[in-house]
């Protein structure tokens, strides 16, 4: 299995897990913990879990290549390679407060996470994040990841929504990771990736 695979696999195994471990599945609270989770592993190591490239949208991060590869007009449909792992239900209302027209995506998990997948620093932190999420909704994550140190809205500042989302923004002076190292982590697996993945 090729490093590509490798981060596929765990983005797949890390949304299999959450949706197993927390009671409001839906696709922008599994969004919120892959954030939570990369940017928490990436603060102590200087590298991500899954590889992904997170946008910041109004309500969150939300890691682009996942979104735009499972999101298709008011769809969600997931690719082969996770159909057997899960599956997605579908459920549209109007918000009482907005009166928006609202299509809320839960996940559901078809079987039990693979785990043997992480490290066991990257299993921490997801029963970590499972823990602390486990019985919250998308609109309390959501808050959680807005706050005024969280690289979402370090991005929205500076950057603007849609801006891609720096991991670097996680890196503070208390991190145990300088950002210097976290720069030098990142040119080695780069290079890691080109040298193993042609």
């Amino acid at each position: 299995m090729d490093i590509k695979d490798k981060h596929r696999k765990k983005l797949l195994e890390a949304i299999v897990y959450f949706a197993s471990n927390v009671k409001n599945p839906t696709k922008m609270m599994i969004y919120k913990m892959l954030a939570e989770l990369d940017f928490r592993h990436f603060e102590q190591t200087g590298l991500s879990v899954t590889n992904s490239v997170y946008v910041a949208f109004e309500k969150g991060p939300v890691p682009k290549k996942l979104h735009d590869e499972i999101t298709q007009d008011k769809k969600l449909v997931f690719p082969d390679d996770f159909k057997e792992a899960l599956s997605v239900q579908k459920e549209e209302f109007v918000d009482k407060k907005s009166g928006k027209d609202i299509t809320k995506f839960t996940i559901l998990p078809k079987r039990k996470a693979d785990l043997s997948v992480f490290s066991p620093r990257q299993k921490k932190i997801m029963e970590e994040i499972a823990f602390i999420y486990r019985d919250s909704f998308a609109t309390t994550a959501s808050k959680a990841s807005h706050e005024y140190d969280k690289p979402w809205y370090k991005t929205i500042k500076k950057s603007g929504l849609g801006s891609v989302i720096d991991y670097l923004e996680q890196i503070t002076h208390e991190t145990p990771v300088t950002k210097e190292e976290a720069k030098e982590l990142q040119k080695e697996a780069s290079a890691f990736k080109s040298n193993y993945n042609g």
